[in-house]
């Protein structure tokens, strides 16, 4: 699909590898699979090679979500994405050395008769691949908490330009964060267990049935179109580079700023603006006449909050009469209000009142 369209997608393509590496590192289930009795040398290798390749899948996920958030756009972030390729690379050097070198030694070890040198460097090895598992481990645990990290900034930025984010969020990430730790966390597992001597209690059969999962689960959600995302980001990234830069040069003083949020206010209390579902930071600006970057300069300096949280608690100050009343039922307000889901009116009313929706009608009726 990558491969097919006119201009490659970089997130495209990080996930087209991404594939191509989950599917090395299933290699050695493949081949037990397909092989009967295979030869030790087939063995050692699709092992080692399942083993490299699970260095990569954290790095290439880690850059797939950085890529779909519109975080791999910012200046140096090519070199920062490098950098985390570079244990990768060192394991899969040291992989193919270690090969190499089982290879080398094959008929000394059938044997016995190694030179002092071999025993060394076998022993070396040995130790390597533990630490490595224990490393591998680490390295997953890191990434998870990157990737929602990631998830967490990408919310954050959407909250300067939005009013409404649902949609655009991407906890899907963080779901399958998870469940790629747990996938990863099983497999490091079998192979500790493998090193010392013992037998993978994962069988073939349940490695392929976790892989089928994970791997369905990130195509179906990965690979559906999401035009209003990649629109969502592209305007982030066109927007937040002059906005550090005006910011830093700002004619803006501060009764300038008092008569802008003025102007602000007037906009969410007598003209309703906080009622249409999609308003954005933009259209706002439009509508009060003043420059984008004014307008978040006043919301984020003067105001202290983002046009989310500016918004929403317009939004729920319209609401909360109505949901004291009871006259309507909650998704009705909610649509009325500017809402354009249930959750959404959820997560803001509690946010912004400290009590559900509910709660709070039981709480006004008493008084």
């Amino acid at each position: 699909m990558s491969l097919s369209q006119r201009r490659i997608n970089p997130s495209r393509a990080t996930l087209a590898m991404f594939f191509a590496i989950f599917a090395a590192s299933e290699v050695d289930s493949i081949a037990a699979i397909l092989i009967e009795t295979p030869p030790q040398s087939v063995r050692d290798g699709s092992e080692f090679a399942g083993f490299a390749a699970n260095f990569w899948l954290g790095p290439l996920f880690f850059t797939y979500v950085r890529d779909i958030a519109g975080m791999g756009r910012e200046p140096g972030s090519r070199w920062i994405g490098n950098r985390h390729f570079l244990l990768p690379a060192a394991v899969t050097v040291f992989v193919i050395g270690t090969f190499a070198l089982l290879e080398i030694t094959h008929d000394n070890r059938q044997s016995g008769n190694l030179s002092s040198l071999e025993t060394l460097l076998l022993t070396f090895v040995h130790y390597g691949f533990m630490f490595l598992s224990v490393a591998l481990a680490v390295q997953w645990a890191v990434y998870v908490v990157w990737v929602l990290i990631t998830q967490a900034k990408h919310v954050e930025r959407l909250k300067q330009y939005y009013a409404s984010t649902e949609g655009l969020e991407l906890r899907w990430v963080s779901i399958l964060a998870c469940a790629l730790g747990v996938y990863v966390l099983q497999h490091l597992i079998g192979q500790i267990i493998i090193l010392l001597g013992g037998q993978d209690p994962v069988t073939p059969l349940l490695d392929s049935f976790l892989v089928l999962v994970v791997v369905t689960a990130l195509a179906l959600w990965s690979l559906r179109p999401s035009p209003d995302l990649e629109k969502a980001t592209r305007i982030l990234a066109e927007i937040e580079p002059r906005k550090e830069k005006k910011y830093e040069k700002s004619a803006l003083d501060a009764e300038q700023s008092e008569r802008i949020a003025r102007k602000l206010v007037h906009a969410m209390e007598h003209d309703f603006l906080y009622r249409d579902p999609n308003l954005t930071l933009a259209m706002l600006a439009r509508h009060v006449g003043v420059s984008l970057n004014y307008v978040s300069q006043t919301l984020n300096q003067n105001l202290g909050q983002s046009f989310f949280e500016f918004v929403n608690g317009w939004r729920i100050r319209e609401a909360m009469p109505l949901v004291a009343k009871g006259e309507a039922t909650i998704l009705a307000i909610a649509y009325e209000v500017g809402f354009n889901s249930r959750s959404a009116f959820y997560s803001a009313f509690k946010r912004e009142t400290g009590h559900t929706p509910s709660s709070y009608k039981s709480a006004t009726a008493r008084h």
